[in-house]
Parts: C-alpha cells; structure tokens; sequence
C-alpha cells in the first residue's frame, strides 16, 4: 500500500508541473494574469523587453531603473531576442512564464535529493523514507508549484538555494578542490543576483562553512575562493547602483525596508495585512518556529560532540539560519507590502522539518501518517486554488477582469510619444505597451523619491513628458465637478506631495476586480487649456 501510494503520489507531481506547463505555453496571457502570474511580472517583463527594443534596463522607457533584482532581466533578454525576435507582447509573456515554470520544474530534482539525504541522516527505514520523499514532492507541486510567482523572481531563488542545499548535503560545507569552491561561490552569488534580499542566505552558508572551518587545515583558503566568486558576481551589480544611482541597493529594497529603523508594531502589520493570505502567514511563522528548532538542536548536538554533522544536517541548519534570518528581517523592518515569493524557501523546508518531527516523536509509522496527512493537505491547497481559477477565469472570458484587453483599450486610447504615470500596475504597464512611469516607485529610481520630497513632482513629472495620469479609484463611483486631488506619497522619506487634474479630463474609465473591485481612470495631464478656462 505505502508503495502504492509513493507511486500515486509521484505521478500527481509530475501532472502538475506538466499541466502548469502547457497551460503557460497555450492558454492566452488574461487568463494567467492574477491566477498563475502576479503583477509584479510585469516589470521583469517589461525591463527585459525594453532594453532589447533599445531603452536599456528600464521599465518606462524614459530613465534607466535600479529597482529590480538583475538575474531575472539577464536570463529573459536573450531568450527573448532569439525566441521573439518580433518581441511580441504575448509570445514575451509566455517566454518569461515558461522560463521561470522550467526554474520550478528543474526544482524538483535537488529537493528530491535533499529530502532523501535528509532522511537518511535520521535514518527512516526505506519505505517509510520513498514514501516522505513522494509527500515532499506532491506538497512541492502541488502548493508551490500553483503559486502565482510565474514571470517572477521567487522560482530561481528556490532552484538556486535547492541546488546549493543539495549540494551540501552530499558534500558538506566546504567540498575539496577548486571546481567545488567555484561552483558554489557562483552559487551563491546567482542566489544573491536573483533577489537581492537574499543576502541572508549567502551569509547564513558562510556563517556556517566558518562554524566547521575551525578544525580543518586550510579551510579558510577555501572560504576564501567561495567567498571571491561570489563577491565577483554580486559587486558590478551593487557598483552599477551606487555609480548610477547613488545607493549599493535597488530603489525596491530600499522601498520595502525601514531598516535601520526598527519599528516591530508596523513590520507586523504589514506581514499580516498586506499580500500574504492566511495560508503564507501560517507557512511564515511555521518557517520561523522550525527553524529557531533546528538551530537549537544543532547547537545541542555540537555542544555533546565534536564530530562533524553530516552533510545533510548541515544543509537543514543553513536553511535554518537563513530563514531565521530572513523572517525577523521582515517582523522588524518592514513597511510596504510583504509577498508570499519573499520566503519561498520556507515550504519546503517547513515540509521537511515536519516529516523529521514525526520521526523524531514516533518512528516509522508517525512519518507514514505525516506523510499522508502532507499529501492531504497538499490535495486541500491545490483545491482551493483551482476553485478559485475557475470564477475567475470564467470572469475573464465573459469581459469582466479581463486585464489584459484593459491594457489594450489604454494603449488604444493614447498616441505614439504620450507618456503615462501612475499606479503599481506592473502587468497592466507591460501590456499597454507605452511609456509608463511606476507611480509607487518600485520600478523607478530615487530621483523620483527626491521629487515628491522636495515638493516638485508635477514639475519631475513635466520634465519626463507625462502626458497622461493613471488613477486607482477604489470603491468605483462617479466623477464628480470638483479638482482631482491626487496625493502621491514617498514611501522612502514618509512624506507626500499632490497633482491636480480636471475631472473634464478624464479619457477612460475602466472597471477592475482588485482589491474587491475598483477602478481605472485614464485622465489627461496636465489640465488642459479649456479645463482651465472652465
């Protein structure tokens, strides 16, 4: 029966990534927008897409942009220029989806591995083991792999940081000879390139090459290459920031953090009160309470013995630190929004951590039953999921929430040399496909910051060109006779400035299922002539 059931398992992961992958290569970009690919897709879609069209590394067209992490731009501007040569608009979508679902798909391999190392090392007898590797990997597919990150960063951390865990769980943390400190130096450093708030997982894997350095002669020669190739790969990043933008960090993690300035009760608020759903807030402060466990743990067997952890503890402790790291991080400084991608290493692990707890607690048949209570709960997520799909993909194909022929009715509705602003809309943006200014700054750059500081945003915003506003009006009603006020704030420096405009002015209206409903107003800026005669 468990054989059976490994095998059932294995199966339903495999038809999972497969119909996730060819509904990416086949279904029209609307129905995936908001279901499999979340908005801030757009801005690596559209930076990738723009420099091959000439505007260099930016997302509206006008100034180059450091906010965004480069890994994602790197990989998806050659593919596009081979792949779309035309640089289509949909056939670009489905290039950035499909290769972040291949990132997803290939994820599946190392965290098989890792998970068998780990069970090992606790030495689960062999049904038992095939069994929580299958559970492991049907809660991968299952939930994971139905998270709305296609487009987006989240799936090359997680490859990046499975292989490297991988990794070490074959070879321990500092594997002999040159290819091995090069291989996990460049890493390292792709793990960094690929969200930059990463950082912590790089220092967490040196922490821990230092920690089992002590008794090694000429370990730290060895720390000492990893460490130099992946300085090599993350400093012309962090150089091209600070030489053309005045901050070692992109614009978006200087946005999202208030570090150094600690504020508990506000980075709390934002944790349960911004993106995450109820599920990823659960997974979060699993994440936190599993991985303070393992590193107590570890700290207790290291105190007992002097031998060396095996290889695959070793790479549960760095995963610990990490997210330890990672997760205090985001309960002390945030304050603009927290994603379910900013921890996507957490579900797997949290799944692990729990299949080892049961071992732990009640041996082989308490790691069956974890299992089977992980695959279970796997078959609830996925449902809930693809229940949700279906109203809103039935929505999309009766004109309702369609995004993506909003975008269209916005190009549409402006010419050749207007400039847009507004919004954090970053799928809407790359699908108008015109010049469009970031309006809360994410995909931007400090200058922009410094304008609403200094009182001049109209001014900065005449200076690009602007010719039209983009205005989220939530809940949706009618324009009335009075000014547009609008009130733009800087959430780098806590302040805010205002733009006025003519409700005479407004060009479209257009109705959005976010945030329960809302909607879009085109309106011309600056106020025209006879808006101002009026």
């Amino acid at each position: 029966m468990t054989r059976k059931l490994r095998w059932v398992l294995i199966a339903l992961t495999a038809s999972i990534l497969a119909a996730v992958g060819i509904a990416l290569a086949t279904v029209h970009p609307r129905f995936c927008i908001g279901t499999l690919v979340g908005d801030d897709a757009g801005y690596y879609l559209a930076i990738a897409r723009n420099f091959d069209m000439g505007h260099g590394f930016s997302f509206d067209r006008l100034r180059p942009t450091n906010g965004f992490n480069p890994l994602m731009p790197l990989l998806l501007i050659p593919l596009d220029r081979v792949l779309a040569p035309g640089y289509d608009l949909v056939a670009c979508f489905r290039i950035g989806a499909l290769a972040t679902w291949g990132a997803l798909a290939l994820g599946w391999w190392p965290l098989h591995r890792l998970a068998g190392r780990v069970f090992d090392a606790y030495a689960f007898p062999a049904d038992a083991r095939a069994l929580a590797v299958a559970a492991v990997g049907f809660f991968y597919a299952g939930f994971v792999g139905l998270k709305g990150f296609y487009g987006m960063d989240a799936f090359l951390v997680l490859l990046l940081g499975l292989v490297y865990l991988e990794r070490v769980a074959r070879h321990g943390l500092l594997a002999p000879g040159r290819a091995a400190a090069l291989g996990e130096g460049a890493l390292l450093g792709a793990i960094v390139l690929a969200r930059v708030d990463s950082l912590p997982f790089a220092a967490a894997a040196f922490a821990g090459m230092l920690f089992v350095a002590r008794a090694r002669p000429g370990a730290f020669a060895a720390i000492a290459g990893r460490l130099a190739v992946c300085v090599a790969m993350v400093a012309p990043y962090l150089a091209w920031n600070r030489i053309g933008f005045g901050d070692w960090l992109p614009i978006s993690a200087r946005l999202k953090s208030s570090f150094p300035h600690l504020d508990p009760a506000r980075s709390l608020d934002t944790v349960l009160h911004s993106s995450l759903n109820p599920v990823d807030q659960l997974a979060l402060f699993a994440a936190l309470a599993a991985s303070a466990g393992w590193l107590v743990a570890a700290a207790a067997r290291a105190r007992r013995t002097p031998v060396e952890a095996p290889g695959a503890r070793q790479a549960m402790a760095v995963c610990a630190l990490y997210l330890l790291a990672r997760i205090a991080w985001l309960l002390l400084f945030s304050r603009l929004d927290v994603q379910g991608s900013y921890f996507v290493l957490a579900h797997p692990f949290v799944a692990l951590s729990a299949l080892v707890l049961a071992h732990h607690l009640g041996g082989p048949r308490a790691v069956r039953a974890a299992a089977v209570g992980l695959a279970v709960l796997t078959l609830g997520l996925a449902g809930a999921k693809l229940a949700a799909i279906g109203p809103q993909a039935r929505a999309i194909a009766d004109g309702s929430g369609d995004e993506w022929a909003l975008s269209r009715r916005l190009h549409d509705a402006v010419s050749d040399g207007d400039v847009l602003y507004g919004g954090a809309l970053g799928l809407i943006g790359f699908a108008a496909d015109r010049p469009w200014i970031n309006g809360d700054g994410v995909a931007n750059d400090r200058a922009y910051q410094d304008a609403i500081r200094a009182g001049r945003l109209a001014a900065h915003l005449a200076d690009e060109g602007v010719t039209h506003v983009v205005v989220t009006v939530s809940p949706p009603r009618a324009p009335g006779r009075e000014p547009l006020v609008l009130h733009v704030t800087s959430t780098l420096y806590g302040v805010s400035d205002t733009l006025v405009a003519s409700p005479l002015d407004i060009v479209r209206r257009e109705a959005l299922r976010r945030n329960g409903g809302s909607e879009l107003w085109l309106v011309r800026w600056p106020r025209t002539d006879s808006a101002r005669g009026r």
